[in-house]
């Protein structure tokens, strides 16, 4: 199988482009390498990869390796609600204009499957007691939200049966990556627990669901290995038993980085608030996680007090 994954060097896609090599398939991997390319280089002289270095929005910078047998993920976007609110004309540019760009060029080349990454965080607020499924009134917050329920209504409203593609709306991502973020709820309060040795947590009673990054990256696989089962669906990615509050992320944390102090404020700037069902993906794809939150805190907790990650600040790590 031939896969063109844009994002190639970012959290997700770093992880993904080494699992889809490991399987044998053939790799083209388009990035801009804004937080730079270290995730790459264990892969970088692998004979079924390929770099091109580009924004996503020049197409015709990699069009020519877009043909009836390729494959495409997008992973390529800014991320996140910090990110997006302080680079807005960016997030737009490339969450909206050149994701659409790359779907007219994958009708035009007539590519096999188009795989589109979104976010549970378009559901945005979520009553008490209820979880979000795949047909649930979408309700996001953020700019970056925004631009993904932009992007899945022009696949289901426009493109239609033009393609075969597939949205995917991912949990809260944790745990390592070629590319480490330390930007994100499970690895940041690991991280602050251990170096500050106390966390400030706003709106504690939060829900959101979270998904290790390689599980992440096995449900965009899955997608590509089952084309006919996943076409023209809306897939939420994660697992009923993952939905945490914030208070509940500490008490993970608490089970494997001893003494820190915890300051609860119940107040904050981000509202976001849902928990979400995932029995769709299982039911049609058989998809099921192999890792937890605490899985995810123990391994970061490992990479910090090892030495494995030295300067966890760096701010290659972040993507605000």
């Amino acid at each position: 199988m031939k896969i063109l994954v844009t994002g190639a060097a970012g959290y997700i896609g770093s992880v993904l482009c080494g699992m889809l090599l490991e399987e044998g398939h053939t790799v083209i991997g388009v990035d801009k390498l804004m937080y730079g390319g270290k995730s790459l280089l264990g892969i970088i002289n692998h004979p079924r990869f390929s770099l091109i270095n580009s924004d996503i929005y020049d197409t015709e910078k990699y069009a020519q390796y877009i043909d009836s047998e390729t494959n495409i993920v997008n992973l390529a976007a800014v991320v996140g609600e910090p990110a997006s609110k302080k680079l807005p004309e960016e997030t737009t540019r490339t969450n909206v204009d050149a994701a659409k760009k790359l779907i007219d060029l994958a009708i035009e080349k007539k590519a096999a499957k188009f795989v589109f990454v979104s976010t549970c965080s378009n559901y945005g607020l979520v009553p008490e007691g209820e979880m979000a499924a795949e047909e649930s009134e979408l309700h996001p917050l953020s700019l970056y939200a925004e631009t993904k329920v932009q992007i899945e209504l022009y696949l289901k409203d426009q493109v239609k049966d033009t393609l075969n593609w597939t949205v995917l709306r991912f949990s809260t991502v944790y745990g390592l990556s070629p590319r480490p973020r330390f930007d994100l709820t499970v690895n940041d309060f690991t991280l602050h627990a251990i170096t500050d040795k106390k966390l400030l947590i706003f709106l504690p009673k939060t829900n959101r669901p979270y998904i290790h990054t390689i599980d992440a990256a096995r449900a965009a696989k899955l997608c590509l290995e089952k084309p006919e089962e996943s076409r023209h669906q809306v897939f939420n990615v994660g697992d009923n038993t993952q939905n945490y509050r914030k208070i509940d992320i500490v008490e993970a944390v608490k089970k494997a980085v001893p003494d820190f102090e915890v300051e609860y404020v119940e107040k904050g700037h981000d509202l976001r608030d849902y928990a979400v069902n995932f029995d769709k993906i299982r039911s049609i794809l058989g998809y099921e996680i192999t890792k937890k939150v605490p899985d995810g805190v123990n391994e970061i907790a490992f990479a910090i007090n090892s030495g494995m990650i030295k300067d966890p600040n760096n701010p290659e790590y972040y993507n605000a």
